[in-house]
């Protein structure tokens, strides 16, 4: 079999078992988080968010353990584009979107923050362990807070408009737990495909490693957050489809390059600054979005959806 057919193979199967592991990890997070008392506003926030940000998670602690920095950041920097630029301009093509949690409206400003303090740490095109440890105690740091605002917020704000609540958790508890399970298992064997597929294509086709995970891998991974948000969007519910690329992108910068970096320090091998101010800049022109209260409407999300068709073809070489 001819060794670029193999190579295809392995990054389709990755994806695909990426696709299936993610939802089942959701499906079965949500319900017991649920089971277990949690609010349905942290749920959205945090373990949706969290769950989506798995496949980049394992991907880039993959690639970290093979030394492959180029993979693992391009991997988080090429999702967070994808996820403002083409997943949230997708969406606001379907339906214009409007924040109506608060909640939601402040993780814009912090993602914002967050972003920026990324574009600090990798001044040195590099991330420590020590590094990847505070990235981590920010993750900790931002569960917390919601968690503490959350307890202060009434029973009508504690929700996310879109979110589906199961009636009663109690009944499908082992259902989900088997989710779970079924998902971790899923992810991992679809991390390895996939890093192992891009690795052997960037070698083959003489691409770097940063352009293959700012691309082909990020696209991949960000397939959880393009389904979950263009069905909220689809469904009418912004707050679901901004909070969560928001949620996603934060645990993406925080959770995921701080356990990355944790394993294994990460150079940032054929990343460039105008990688790093693309994902700042989308990112910043979210702001005036929710500071103003202004919809995200179909012109926006077209100059969004522009702007990432704009960095591909700048990133794919002649």
């Amino acid at each position: 079999m001819p060794e670029i057919l193999i190579i295809v193979l392995f990054i389709t199967g990755g994806l695909v078992l990426l696709y299936f592991g993610a939802d089942w990890l959701v499906q079965g997070a949500v319900t017991l988080a649920l089971h277990l008392g949690l609010s349905p506003l942290i749920v959205g926030l945090t373990v949706v968010a969290l769950g989506t940000s798995v496949p980049e998670a394992l991907v880039s602690v993959q690639a970290a353990i093979g030394h492959q920095g180029g993979i693992a950041l391009g991997n988080v920097i090429g999702s967070n584009i994808l996820n403002i630029a083409m997943i949230l301009g997708l969406s606001a093509l379907i339906h214009p979107l409007k924040v109506d949690s608060h909640i939601v409206k402040a993780d814009v400003p912090l993602l914002a923050g967050a972003t920026f303090m990324l574009v600090v740490l990798l001044e040195d095109f590099h991330i420590s362990r020590l590094e990847g440890a505070f990235l981590l105690l920010c993750i900790v740091g931002y569960v917390i807070g919601n968690i503490m605002t959350v307890k202060r917020t009434s029973p009508e704000e504690d929700q996310i408009e879109g979110m589906e609540i199961p009636e009663d958790t109690s009944k499908t508890l082992w259902r989900d737990i088997g989710y779970l399970v079924l998902g971790i298992i899923t992810l991992g064997f679809g991390a390895n495909f996939l890093v192992s597929g891009a690795v052997d294509l960037a070698r083959l086709f003489g691409l770097s490693e940063a352009l293959i995970g700012l691309t082909i891998v990020s696209i991949g991974t960000g397939t959880p957050e393009l389904a979950t948000a263009l069905m909220a969007a689809y469904k009418k519910s912004a707050d679901l489809a901004i909070g969560n690329a928001v949620g996603s992108n934060l645990f993406n910068i925080m959770f995921v390059l701080g356990i990355a970096g944790l394993v294994a320090p990460l150079d940032a091998t054929g990343i460039s600054s105008i990688d790093l101010y693309v994902m700042l800049g989308v990112t910043l022109l979210l702001l005036p979005t929710v500071w103003t209260g202004h919809v995200l409407d179909r012109k926006e999300g077209f100059l969004f959806l522009s702007l990432y068709i704009g960095y591909l073809y700048y990133l794919w070489p002649a």
